[in-house]
């Protein structure tokens, strides 16, 4: 059977900042997270400068393209009622919310988030469908950019797009980082369990069990009662599972995931824990572990636990800045990504990214402009996930034989080869020869086997990875592209064919 490929997406253009928010599409949508609900998809997003309070929700029929929709929270003329504290059960009901996080221009000076007007600019939200059907919303409000005075809360609505009510405050940190940072909110469910993944830098990220039947805390524990000293510190802030300079943490548990041991196939269930590394704004990357246990620990290839200290660590490195050969912009800073898997079984992984396009143009001084991106990705045979380097175009993994993989792309592909540096990664050139040969900017060998998956060896490492088709943007055509994992170093491999279809 003829391998299928995706038709041209044709993706809307990149912009900067437009005057009219309604107007953005894929555009200033800072730390996106997914769901989907009776044939659409909804994206929502981290506030943003230009934009109503509240959250940005977009939709799609078809995860390529993005419509601004409107907020979750209905927060029009609230600014004066929370101002005087007179938000309780009206304006989404977050004035126990707001006066925790409420700060001063005069404590901090810049970066103020929930001001002392009323006013408030939400970070990094979580929507799913809930067991008592409604729509539960895991939210977060921080004090100000750079500190702890943070909180969680989980507000409901009958409908994707609001409006939403808090019911509760889940978890909430003072300022000074003397605990978990409580924003980046993230709901899973898996085995029968619910849980919360949160947190951001300083102590790194943590874990709450919550009671699938309401979405809050199982335990029903207050910061009265840590504050009282009737819950420690490990009670009320949940179980650690990463530290370091870390943030946007978020746990996909996959069952039955085949797994390739001493020649035999065998399966096993994992929950993966993805999350972002290093400055937000020059060396982001995203990294994985993974765990048989919810509470962990989460270990990368070389069975270390995630660690991030500055800018680098240990997990392995999913994806981080670089650029094809040719194409007009780069993928820079990419993170804070959600794990999904659609009604049809395709696994994504949705998250912001910046290019330094506008700069290079000489239109903009700034990269500051995130973009809503979706890359497919795969388990390879050691059981990783391994991502898509190329944007999700409606793409189907199926069986890629080596004759077909040598036909197609005539062994000539660009090579990504990612290292714990920060600098930008750039596309250089191998060729694949029918001799199981690789030469070219690397040297190596490469295999087929099973369905779809490969083996390449070079520079010291083995990395294990799929083939799929993909529309390769940059390229502006279909072709194969192979992303791997290093079995030792831990860092991905990404490829793309150059001989176009």
């Amino acid at each position: 059977m003829a391998l299928r490929y995706p038709k041209n997406p044709h993706f809307n253009a990149l912009t900067m900042r437009l005057s009219d928010y309604t107007a953005w599409q894929e555009g200033c949508a800072h730390d996106p997270s997914l769901l989907e609900w009776d044939g659409m998809f909804y994206a929502y997003s981290t506030d943003t400068f230009g934009a109503p309070s509240g959250y940005q929700i977009r939709v799609s029929n078809d995860l390529l393209h993005w419509e601004y929709y409107g907020t979750a929270f209905k927060l029009e003329g609230s600014a004066p009622f929370y101002k005087r504290g007179e938000g309780k059960g009206k304006f989404g009901n977050l004035q126990q919310a707001y006066d925790w996080c409420v700060t001063s221009a005069h404590e901090v000076g810049y970066g103020v988030c929930t001001r002392t007007d009323g006013s408030m600019a939400f970070w990094a939200p979580h929507c799913v469908r809930g067991t008592d059907g409604k729509f539960w919303l895991y939210f977060c409000l921080t004090g100000y950019f750079g500190g702890s005075k943070s909180c969680i809360g989980l507000a409901k609505a009958d409908s994707p797009t609001g409006d939403f009510q808090c019911v509760g405050l889940i978890v909430r940190s003072p300022a000074g980082w003397r605990t978990p940072n409580a924003i980046d909110p993230q709901f899973f469910t898996a085995e029968g369990r619910s849980f919360l993944v949160y947190g951001s830098y300083g102590l790194g990220l943590y874990l709450i069990e919550l009671d699938p039947a309401t979405g809050l805390r199982k335990d029903g524990l207050t910061y009265a009662d840590f504050a009282a000293g009737r819950a420690d510190f490990s009670r009320y802030y949940g179980t650690h599972l990463a530290s370091g300079s870390m943030e946007g943490g978020v746990i996909h548990y996959h069952e039955g995931v085949p797994v390739l041991e001493k020649g035999k196939w065998v399966k096993k269930n994992y929950y993966y824990l993805m999350c972002s590394y290093g400055s937000l704004s020059s060396v982001y990357n995203m990294r994985c572990g993974r765990s048989e246990r919810p509470e962990g620990p989460y270990v990368d290839v070389n069975g270390n636990q995630l660690v991030c200290s500055t800018d680098i660590g240990t997990g392995n490195k999913m994806l981080g800045s670089f650029r094809w050969e040719g194409a007009a912009a780069d993928f820079f800073c990419p993170g804070h990504n959600d794990m999904f898997t659609t009604s049809r079984g395709v696994n994504l992984i949705s998250y912001h990214c910046r290019t330094n396009y506008f700069i290079e143009k000489g239109l903009s001084r700034s990269n500051n402009f995130h973009y809503l991106f979706l890359s497919q990705y795969d388990l390879n045979s050691d059981g990783w996930p391994v991502m898509n380097a190329n944007r999700y175009a409606g793409e189907e993994l199926q069986e890629v034989t080596a004759d077909e993989l040598l036909n197609i792309s005539a062994g000539k592909f660009e090579i990504l080869l990612f290292t714990q540096g920060a600098s930008t990664v750039e596309a250089k050139r191998v060729v694949l020869h029918p001799d199981g040969t690789m030469d070219g900017s690397y040297i190596g060998k490469w295999r087929t086997y099973g369905s779809r998956y490969i083996s390449i060896e070079t520079g010291g490492d083995e990395y294990l990875g799929v083939i799929m088709p993909a529309w390769l943007d940059s390229q502006n055509a279909a072709g194969l592209t192979i992303t791997a994992m290093g079995r030792t170093s831990g860092m991905a491999l990404h490829m793309n064919s150059t001989n176009r279809i």
